[in-house]
């Protein structure tokens, strides 16, 4: 007997989606996850993004929802950032008698 893991997609219209349901726009070939915020507006990265009610979409269900998510979890491992360093000059010292910022003093 063979197993073959299900991957379920609908295809509907963003009106026909629930609120809080992952989804992709039928037609684009980039990767986009989206997720329903309300009737008239959905979510890419955090983002609120307007969408027409008619817009056919693809709603993620069962394994593709699953790699989503786990793509979306950080590294066991934080990454470091990137360390800034600025170049100091040496300041020279103003405790010299008679000498300042705008020259010699006489």
């Amino acid at each position: 007997m063979c197993t073959v893991p299900v991957i379920e997609v609908v295809f509907m219209t963003f009106q026909e989606l629930q609120t809080g349901d992952y989804f992709r726009i039928s037609g684009i070939t980039t990767p986009y996850v989206y997720r329903k915020t309300s009737d008239d507006s959905c979510t890419l990265n955090d983002t609120l993004q307007p969408i027409r009610s008619h817009t056919m979409v693809k709603k993620l269900t069962g394994t593709s929802l699953i790699e989503f998510l786990g793509q979306q979890q950080p590294d066991s491992q934080p990454k470091r950032k990137p360390t800034v360093r600025l170049k100091s000059r040496p300041v020279p010292s103003r405790e010299k008698v008679g000498s300042t910022k705008y020259g010699m003093i006489n």
